[in-house]
């Protein structure tokens, strides 16, 4: 299988849902973008859309984001 990769895409989304996704995202200390891949992941999976042996993604940005190294 060929490897995956993150593409850029836009959609039109009520203003409402974008408020909520980011209120959601700043709850766990990700971005929107993350939280919405996260979720549509687990969900479609769920579905039976996603093979169940897929993997998430990892982190893009590289690096420990929450240690100190990172504060400043």
């Amino acid at each position: 299988m060929a490897k995956r990769k993150r593409k850029a895409v836009s959609y039109r989304i009520d203003d409402l849902v974008i408020d909520a996704v980011q209120k959601a995202a700043n709850n766990q200390g990700i971005s929107a973008n993350r939280w919405l891949e996260l979720y549509l992941f687990d969900s479609l999976k769920t579905m039976g859309l996603i093979p169940h042996e897929e993997e998430k993604l990892g982190e893009n940005r590289g690096g420990d984001r929450k240690s100190n190294k990172y504060k400043n």
